[in-house]
C-alpha cells in the first residue's frame, strides 16, 4: 500500500519521504542522546578516578607538609620539603587537578583570584636561625595541559626589594593570605598580600602586585605604591615586632588597602623595627589613575577621637580637625593686703 502511494501520488510520496526523514531523525536523536549520556557517565566515572588518584597523593602531601613545619631536625625538614615539591607536581599533573581543593594541607596557603586565572600554593621552611625560606607553585588554569611556574625565594639577594621588579625565579618570598584582582587600561593585575617571619625579632607584611607579560610569564612588582617619602615603590614592606599582630589587607567594603599604622613603643627607638607595633590608627591606600596612593587616619566613626594618631602625642597633642583647643584661663593673682 505504501509503495502504491509512493509511486502514484506525488503528495503522498512527499509525505512518505518526510515520514522517513522524521523517523531517521528520531533514530539519530536517540543515538545522540544515548551517546551523550554514555559519554557523561564515562566522564563522571573518569573524574572520580582522577579525584581518587589526587586524594591518595594528598595523604602523602599532608604528612610531608607536617614534617616541614614541625620536625625538630633541619635535615628532615629540608628532605620533606624536597619530596613535597616532587609529590605536589605529580598531583597537579593529574587531569582536573585545578579544581581539587587540597583541604588536608593545613600548613600550605592555597589561593585563587576572583577570575580563577591561576592557583597559587605557598609554604615556608623554618630554619634553625629563626628565619624562613619560602616556596611557591603557580598553576595556571589550563585544562589541556599542566602549566606550572615555580617560585624561587630570592629575598636575601636584594638590598632594596621595594624597588625591584622580579620574575618567578627571583621572587620576594612570602606566605600569601589574600589576592585582590583589578584592571587598569585593559591589563589584569593582582594585589598580593603576604606574611614573612623575617627572623626571631621581626615579622613583615608585604603588599606586592602580580601581572603577566604578553607571553604569559608572571612578574612581581610595579612602581605604583606611594610611600611616606612621596616616592613610588614596586611593593610595600611593613616590618614590626615579632610579638605584635598587624592588619594589612584589601577591604572590599571600603575599596581600599587598609593597614595598621606602626610606631615604636618609645620615640627613642625609631628605626629599630623589633619595637614597632600598631598604635591603634589605620592608614589606607586608594587607587587613583593607575597608582595606589597613601592616605592617613582611616576611621569608621568621627567621634572616635582616640583613633587619631596625632592625639597620641602626650607632650603637644594636636586636636582633630573642627575641634578648637580650649584656651587655658589665667588665674588672677590675689592681692595681699
Amino acid at each position: 500500500m505504501l509503495s502504491y502511494l509512493k509511486s502514484n501520488h506525488t503528495i503522498f510520496g512527499m509525505g512518505f519521504e518526510l515520514l522517513q526523514k522524521v523517523t531517521n531523525l528520531r533514530h539519530i536523536l536517540i543515538c545522540v542522546l544515548f551517546l551523550s549520556v554514555f559519554q557523561n557517565a564515562q566522564a563522571t566515572e573518569q573524574d572520580t578516578v582522577y579525584r581518587d588518584s589526587i586524594r591518595n597523593i594528598e595523604y602523602q602531601l599532608e604528612g610531608l607538609s607536617h614534617n616541614i613545619i614541625n620536625s625538630r631536625d633541619i635535615e628532615e625538614r629540608v628532605t620533606s620539603c624536597y619530596y613535597f615539591i616532587q609529590t605536589l607536581k605529580k598531583a597537579l599533573q593529574v587531569p582536573t587537578s585545578f579544581d581539587y581543593e587540597f583541604e588536608r594541607l593545613k600548613t600550605v596557603s592555597i589561593l585563587k583570584p576572583e577570575d580563577e586565572a591561576f592557583r597559587l600554593f605557598t609554604w615556608n621552611l623554618p630554619l634553625d636561625s629563626g628565619r624562613y625560606v619560602y616556596f611557591g607553585a603557580m598553576q595556571m588554569n589550563s585544562p589541556d595541559s599542566l602549566v606550572l611556574f615555580g617560585l624561587y625565594d630570592s629575598s636575601h639577594t636584594f638590598r632594596q626589594p621595594e624597588f625591584e621588579q622580579v620574575d618567578h625565579k627571583h621572587w620576594i618570598g612570602a606566605l600569601y593570605y589574600q589576592i585582590h584582582t583589578y584592571s587598569y587600561k585593559g591589563e589584569k593585575r593582582y594585589l598580593m598580600f603576604g606574611w614573612d617571619g623575617q627572623d626571631g625579632f621581626t615579622n613583615r607584611k608585604i603588599i606586592d602586585v602580580l601581572h603577566f607579560d604578553e607571553t604569559g610569564k608572571p612578574w612581581f612588582g610595579l612602581p605604583i605604591f606611594e610611600d611616606d617619602e612621596d616616592e613610588y615603590k614596586h611593593r610595600l614592606i611593613h616590618t614590626y615586632a615579632n610579638q605584635a599582630t598587624m592588619i594589612c589587607r584589601y577591604s572590599k567594603e571600603e575599596k581600599k588597602i587598609v593597614f595598621d599604622h606602626l610606631s615604636p613603643v618609645n620615640p627613642m627607638l625609631k628605626g629599630q623595627y623589633q619595637y614597632y607595633v600598631p598604635d591603634g590608627t589605620y592608614d589606607y591606600m586608594v587607587f587613583i589613575k593607575g597608582f595606589w596612593q597613601r592616605q592617613e587616619l582611616l576611621f569608621n566613626d568621627a567621634d572616635d577621637q582616640h583613633k587619631y594618631r596625632k592625639m597620641n602625642d602626650i607632650q603637644e597633642p594636636e586636636p582633630p580637625k573642627g575641634v578648637k583647643p580650649k584656651k587655658k584661663r589665667r588665674k588672677k593673682k590675689k592681692a595681699f593686703k
